[in-house]
């Protein structure tokens, strides 16, 4: 049964996101190697575990940007990749809904990657626009694709963002 949690675990944390199979497609030209990368640490900062059973699949990385609208940074394993990635992203979406204030998730896919912006897209990501020329990998510049997805309408508030008067405009 896939299930996430939040974790600070921070040793776990770098041992996700430093895995040879995965970390070269975190990163830019302006990042650590993987020997010398150290995760920031920190209440701000949202290190969400996924598991099936016993695997360990991966994390999602959240950073909010306000309040109610994070960025997500997608880490999974290999042994995630497929059918069960999908099926973890939605368990994590429900998780995110149900446990946190947020309200509107968004991230920020490099133009070439395309199996992350298939899964993007395959999680319920709709794109919002484009980042000109904001990602510098292999001394080349790309473009990244903004991505977003918010709560359910229906879904009920959690924490104090329940107590928030909330108008929503669409203009």
């Amino acid at each position: 049964m896939i299930h996430v949690e939040r974790s600070t675990d921070y040793g776990l944390v770098r041992a996700i996101m430093t895995q040879p199979a995965v970390y070269g497609h975190l990163t830019d030209d302006f990042s650590p190697a993987a020997a010398d990368y150290r995760p920031i640490e920190g209440d701000a900062i949202w290190y969400v575990i996924v598991w099936d059973d016993n695997d360990l699949l991966g994390l999602w990385l959240f950073v909010p940007q306000n309040g109610i609208c994070w960025e997500v940074h997608t880490v999974l394993l290999p042994l995630a990749w497929g059918d069960r990635a999908r099926r973890a992203a939605g368990v994590m979406l429900d998780w995110i809904w149900k446990n946190t204030p947020c309200r509107r998730i968004i991230t920020n896919v490099p133009r070439d990657n395309r199996v992350a912006y298939h899964f993007a897209l395959a999680a319920g990501m709709n794109v919002y626009g484009q980042n000109e020329c904001s990602f510098l990998k292999n001394g080349k510049l790309h473009d990244q694709i903004c991505l977003g997805i918010s709560r359910p309408a229906d879904m009920p508030l959690f924490g104090a963002a329940q107590a928030l008067p909330v108008e929503i405009s669409t203009a």
